[in-house]
């Protein structure tokens, strides 16, 4: 198959996953307007991420019961072919998260946290000339527990530290990249149990009644 039409397939798919995070964002500000205090949302993005040159965007709802349902979207292309050097990946995560300390309306998303979160991603790294692909979401699937704290930093800002334990398994084929074509060389499976999810997340609250 040509690389030109996995990468097509590929942009397609996170564009329309990109579609749906901005639909539920949406939605999340309709909740909020229609229930008032007792809904809060806040928009995220994963710091480590950023730095890995893997721009990211995520969602977050927090109920007056301390459960808040998270969903984030992340997505890189870069390439350069003359150096047989290519980073694609796309996917999300979802996580349902406890916040332990009472929920004030005023102040959401605050203190310690724990909670439970599931993962998808696909991804075509290419360095030197050896190319490592997993191209379908449900081939590169994790899911763990989380426990974290997040600091208020301003009135509407704060940063969120959270690590991950988890299972991670995925499926993949090696490569050898020939003009705009692939030479499969082999096909590898990765089982891995342990650190699964790891942010330093800058956070923005969408809340208005927040007072700091």
């Amino acid at each position: 198959m040509k690389l030109s039409k996995i990468h097509l397939k590929s942009r397609m798919t996170a564009i329309l996953i990109a579609v749906l995070v901005n639909v539920q964002m949406t939605q999340a500000q309709e909740i909020y307007k229609a229930e008032g205090p007792s809904a809060a949302v806040q928009l995220r993005t994963n710091g480590l991420y950023d730095l890995a040159l893997c721009p990211n965007v995520g969602l977050e709802i927090q109920t007056d019961l301390g459960l808040a349902f998270q969903l984030d979207y992340a997505g890189a292309w870069w390439n350069n072919q003359k150096k047989n050097r290519y980073f694609s990946n796309y996917g999300f995560q979802t996580e349902l998260r406890y916040y332990f300390a009472s929920p004030k309306m005023d102040f959401p998303f605050t203190g310690h946290h724990a909670g439970a979160y599931f993962q998808m991603a696909t991804y075509d790294f290419e360095f030197g000339g050896t190319g490592y692909q997993c191209k379908d979401l449900d081939k590169s699937i994790g899911f763990g527990l989380s426990y974290g704290y997040s600091k208020p930093v301003s009135r509407r800002l704060s940063l969120d530290f959270t690590i991950g334990i988890g299972y991670f398994t995925s499926k993949y084929t090696v490569y050898k990249p020939s003009g705009d074509w692939y030479k499969p060389t082999g096909y590898k499976k990765l089982t891995w149990f342990g650190p699964t999810k790891a942010e330093v997340t800058l956070v923005w609250n969408l809340n208005k009644n927040n007072n700091r």
